[in-house]
């Protein structure tokens, strides 16, 4: 039995959400929270499995609802999904630069959709887990990221921004006019999806490169010179 919480001032966002982790066939235990002092309340209370943020919440920011659950002491095993009505590029980099394991548009959320955020979040957060367990014996994964950003990075960050802006063109095409096929369209929110992770994935690699120069002194080039 999971233990579900969703940050969110529309109740009727919250009753869809509620629904769709019920057809998605997951068994679980739903908490509501329309702010940050509910929020803060419900983490007092319960151990959470999954947190679904809402981004817009009022005079508040599901990046502010995100910094209270990750340095909340007792919730450390919660899992953070981002939920927003917008679909800014920036919000979902900084999003899970900031330890979010997933982010989702609202008006892209289905059974199927849910189901896989899920799991790629619950994925990702092993995989982190499994990483800085092994933290003290990464030096040479440190000299082949630093290596793989030096050389390869200025070219697919360029890459990925090219992507991303023809990912919204065509986005927005499919809302004006619906000539996009729903197949495709799925195909290109997976596309987007993949390209956000490699920008979270490639801003990972350079903090590690950072932290090492912080700790040898040595200048290493940084991708965003």
């Amino acid at each position: 039995m999971l233990n579900i919480l969703s940050v969110d001032d529309d109740e009727i966002d919250r009753l869809r959400l509620n629904k769709l982790c019920s057809k998605a066939g997951m068994r679980a235990e739903f908490f509501e929270a329309a702010n940050l002092d509910e929020m803060r309340q419900q983490l007092d209370k319960e151990h959470f499995d999954l947190v679904f943020l809402d981004h817009n919440l009022g005079m508040d920011t599901g990046l502010d609802a995100l910094k209270l659950l990750v340095t909340h002491e007792e919730q450390v095993q919660a899992v953070p999904i981002m939920l927003t009505s917008a679909t800014s590029y920036q919000i979902a980099v900084e999003a899970m630069r900031r330890g979010c394991a997933d982010y989702i548009v609202k008006d892209e959320l289905t059974t199927d959709s849910l189901i896989k955020s899920i799991a790629s979040a619950i994925e990702r957060r092993a995989l982190y887990g499994q990483l800085s367990s092994a933290r003290a014996s990464e030096q040479e994964l440190k000299r082949i990221f630093r290596r793989f950003i030096v050389g390869c990075g200025p070219d697919l960050r360029l890459l990925l921004s090219r992507t991303l802006a023809g990912v919204r063109v065509i986005k927005s095409q499919a809302r004006q006019d619906g000539s996009v096929p729903p197949a495709t369209l799925s195909d290109v929110s997976m596309l987007e999806r993949s390209c956000k992770d490699l920008v979270v994935f490639m801003d990972d690699l350079e903090s590690v490169i950072d932290e090492t120069r912080q700790v040898t002194g040595k200048n290493t080039p940084s991708l965003l010179q």
